[in-house]
């Protein structure tokens, strides 16, 4: 999610690269180690964290949790310019999920990651994603590239020259249809993603509030999850020229090792209430380039790789045949 462009020069000049060095050196070696608290941020810095997680630190204090407790920060040079990035790693059970984010330290958690970068546009999200991170030894378009590992597999992440996104390489079972993968919103056939609190199309914010009280509220019973506990995406999978949502659950009540629950709402914007189309599971959700007779698919990655998600005419749910 992009930062407002009112914030682009305020962490101009943060630090000299002699200062971020954001690397474990000894055995871990390449693992980004975000150390410094909030506390230990610039006033700019904090400025910009605040507004980017400002639901999260305001869910915080409203429970009562110190502000220190959700995220972890390092400032990383990934582009080889000034001012170097700054990378936020969740800490909490709110940012993290699997056993580890409940106490049990035997299992490494999966937790959320993100970096914050200086773009012509001004400050915005290079970089979402979940799992222990370390810089790798390339180079792609002048920026580091970054593994990602969660559940034991490890992922290379490229900079494709708006954002970070998983490099794919020959394990890709369908290349040919992942033109816009890893679009992160950007582009018109990316899905758009909003926070829950965030301005979003009308019929979009609609079909949120009907999913959150018809389904979360009432079908599944979950009256204590909280609207924060999702963001909200935007897409025209079908090609009829009307957007559908793609609900996304964020807290640990819809994440685990295998992935985030996500939700496909069709049908928007009617005089009727939309359907939920398909019930999809895993991390990075990208909508595809091609697709099924109902519209374009979905591609999820988990730790056994990606899953792809079909439409042939009755909803997303995995190709038949597929054990996955």
């Amino acid at each position: 999610m992009r930062a407002p462009l009112i914030l682009s020069l305020l962490l101009a000049g943060l630090v000299s690269p002699a200062l971020a060095d954001c690397v474990e050196t000894g055995r871990g070696a390449g693992e980004i180690l975000a150390e410094m608290t909030r506390a230990e941020l610039t006033r700019d810095e904090r400025l910009l964290v605040e507004e980017r997680f400002g639901p999260d630190f305001a869910e915080a204090a409203r429970l009562g949790i110190a502000a220190d407790a959700l995220f972890r920060f390092a400032r990383c040079e990934l582009n080889a310019t000034d001012p170097v990035e700054l990378v936020a790693v969740g800490r909490s059970p709110a940012h993290c999920a699997g056993a580890a984010a409940f106490g049990d330290r035997g299992r490494a958690p999966v937790c959320g990651i993100w970096a914050l970068s200086e773009t012509p546009d001004g400050w915005v999200q290079v970089l979402e994603t979940a799992g222990a991170a370390r810089l790798g030894p390339s180079t792609t378009n002048g920026w580091r590239d970054v593994v990602i590992e969660r559940g034991g597999a490890p992922s290379v992440w490229k900079y494709g020259g708006a954002v970070y996104q998983e490099d794919l390489g020959d394990a890709d079972p369908q290349a040919y249809a992942l033109e816009d993968y890893g679009g992160y919103g950007q582009g018109p056939a990316a899905i758009d993603w909003f926070a829950f609190d965030d301005p979003m199309p009308e019929a979009i914010d609609a079909a949120f509030l009907w999913f959150y009280g018809a389904e979360i509220r009432g079908a599944e019973g979950r009256v204590g999850v909280l609207p924060d506990a999702f963001r909200v995406g935007a897409v025209d999978l079908d090609e009829d020229g009307a957007e559908e949502a793609v609900i996304q659950g964020l807290s640990p009540d819809f994440c685990g090792p295998e992935g985030c629950q996500h939700w496909v709402l069709a049908g928007l914007g009617r005089q009727t209430a939309p359907w939920v189309a398909g019930r999809l599971l895993g991390f990075d959700l990208q909508a595809a380039a091609t697709g099924g007779r109902g519209g374009r698919d979905l591609i999820a990655s988990s730790a056994l790789g990606l899953i792809v998600y079909r439409n042939d005419g009755d909803g997303w749910a995995l190709p038949a045949g597929d054990g996955n």
